[in-house]
């Protein structure tokens, strides 16, 4: 059986909150791969955004606020070279941002608008009315391409 297949089958095995959690942490992998090709040693926007999900201080602050609200210790940003450090963090990130977009009415958040918000902020997600189609071009093309591979990794 290959990868996918068996990616497939243990979804398909889950109840579904672990379903959820699960697709979460794709759509979170699925991010670092677009935004640095999983390059964990990262460093982009002049030392602003770390690891391999390109995250800047903001974002970080945020995940650890999701975190010590979910009963889980924070993780200090100077420690961001630590692969599950990142993951940790970007998980938290991805739950967060969804978790923001509901509150803003959006009922069945995608995986281009969870990456929206994740990449652009959920203020600037929601200076556009979370509308992919008025995000700068390059985004609503990460935004895509994120799309295109967690939907065929979880369908």
């Amino acid at each position: 059986m290959n990868t996918l297949a068996m990616l497939t089958a243990a979804l398909a095995a889950m109840t579904p909150p672990e379903r959820d959690a699960a697709e979460l942490m794709i759509l979170t992998n699925t991010i670092g791969q677009i935004e640095s090709g999983g390059d964990y040693k990262a460093v982009g926007d002049k030392g602003a955004a770390v690891g391999a999900w390109q995250m800047h201080i903001a974002a970080w602050l945020m995940a650890n606020k999701w975190r010590d609200d979910n009963k889980l210790p924070k993780i200090k940003r100077s420690l961001w070279q630590v692969p599950d450090n990142q993951r940790a963090i970007a998980f938290a990130y991805v739950n967060w941002c969804r978790e923001q977009l509901l509150k803003q009415g959006v009922l069945k958040p995608t995986a281009e608008q969870i990456y929206l918000c994740f990449a652009m902020g959920p203020t600037g997600f929601k200076d556009i009315d979370c509308d992919k189609n008025r995000a700068p071009a390059f985004k609503r093309d990460a935004a895509d391409r994120v799309a295109s591979v967690y939907y065929s990794l979880i369908k």
